[in-house]
């Protein structure tokens, strides 16, 4: 990956692995590999000095109640940034093995729905937009990961209207808690490249909305293959200038610097 993205001419690229959680999921790290992820990147890091910075950040997840950023695992960390990630919603009705991630395929989500949402796709929407907003309140984090996942299994509207004034209102409690946190949002277009989504995360006013309320945000591919990092790239940027943004936020060890929208 690094290596690609040097040959993209890349100056910079962050690296942020999906964190440890309390319980087993396929695509995230256990908590003994964290150290060989960490040292991984550090020599990465060594090795492109001079040429191109290599970040180290992880994506978090927030579950209300059961886990974030504040687990002790996660506090001495020396990471450049923290992703806000919002996967499992907290029920209290089941133990957090037995949670089904919103972006998980279609039927296994469709089964959770029936199961713990009565069939109402709309009390997991809500329910997933307060959890965003918790995520952001509860603070720690430094961006905030595809604020609007929950669209993914959503292509077409087969589940509900992203147009409607509910789901409207309800991812509003999320940009109104975004607002004076200093959290940047991603426009993340790993959606675009996979093919689940016809347009970048978070929404086109979505995004005219957080640019109304002056929150930063920054282009992340979400890359899990190479040829990834650039494809979707120009679909991020024309996103973020039709909002209204002229600058991206980037973070660093050195802290945060903005860039011209280019």
């Amino acid at each position: 990956m690094a290596q690609a993205a040097y040959q993209f001419g890349f100056a910079s690229l962050g690296f942020s692995s999906h964190a440890p959680l309390p319980f087993f999921a396929e695509w995230n790290m256990t908590t003994q590999r964290l150290p060989d992820y960490l040292a991984s990147i550090k020599r990465l890091a060594d090795d492109y000095r001079g040429r191109m910075e290599i970040l180290c950040g992880l994506e978090i997840d927030f579950i209300e109640h059961c886990w974030g950023v504040d687990q002790p695992l996660f506090r001495q960390l020396q990471l450049d940034y923290r992703l806000l990630a919002i996967h499992y919603i907290y029920h209290p009705d089941l133990p957090p093995e037995q949670y089904v991630a919103v972006d998980m395929a279609d039927d296994q989500l469709d089964a959770y729905i029936a199961r713990c949402y009565g069939g109402k796709p709309r009390r997991l929407v809500e329910k997933y937009y307060q959890a965003v907003t918790a995520g952001v309140e509860a603070g720690g984090f430094d961006i905030l990961a595809h604020l609007d996942l929950i669209k993914k299994n959503n292509r077409g509207g087969r589940l509900f209207d992203e147009g409607s004034a509910w789901y409207r209102r309800a991812a509003m409690t999320a940009v109104e808690a975004l607002a004076g946190s200093g959290i940047i949002v991603e426009i993340n277009t790993g959606g675009l490249a996979r093919g689940k989504t016809d347009t970048v995360y978070p929404a086109p006013w979505i995004l005219a909305e957080l640019q109304q309320r002056d929150v930063q945000i920054c282009i992340n591919a979400d890359a899990h293959r190479p040829e990834h990092l650039t494809l979707h790239r120009a679909a991020g940027l024309e996103a973020a200038a039709a909002a209204g943004y002229r600058e991206l936020e980037i973070p660093g060890p050195s802290g945060r610097r903005s860039i011209p929208l280019a």
